[in-house]
């Protein structure tokens, strides 16, 4: 007798379903445990964030909005990767103070999607946990 095909995870309409098809091919525990990686890594990344930005240091603020750029993409929140990826651009050539509006919007998009990410999560976990 064979197995019944196994239910696929539908991803939250706020991330690049695809984009996470694609790179999770149907494997809702790695997605799960990226998922988590995520929630436990940004927050330590983030504060290097804020350092940066309070200290006026553009260089530092360019490499570390890279890193959390590289995580938001991970979990498919692509339109902030590539938000991420025009503030970083902006830090080539724009002062702190012109960076100011960007990283306030930068700082509202990180916690809308960290939110969308810890329920993700959850779903996932539940997920998982039912169809083992």
């Amino acid at each position: 007798m064979e197995k019944p095909p196994s239910k696929k995870f539908v991803f939250n309409g706020s991330l690049n379903a695809a984009f996470l098809d694609e790179l999770f091919e149907g494997d809702s525990i790695y997605a799960e445990t990226v998922f988590e990686d995520f929630i436990r890594d940004l927050p330590g990344y983030w504060k290097q964030v804020e350092a940066a930005y309070q200290n006026r240091n553009v260089t530092e603020l360019r490499t570390c909005v890279h890193t959390c750029k590289t995580l938001f993409g991970y979990v498919g929140f692509t339109d902030l990767q590539e938000f991420c990826q025009e503030f970083e651009n902006s830090c080539d050539h724009q002062t702190p103070e012109e960076l100011k509006a960007d990283y306030m919007i930068l700082l509202q998009k990180k916690a809308i999607a960290q939110q969308v990410i810890e329920k993700e999560y959850a779903r996932l976990k539940q997920f998982n946990e039912e169809n083992e």
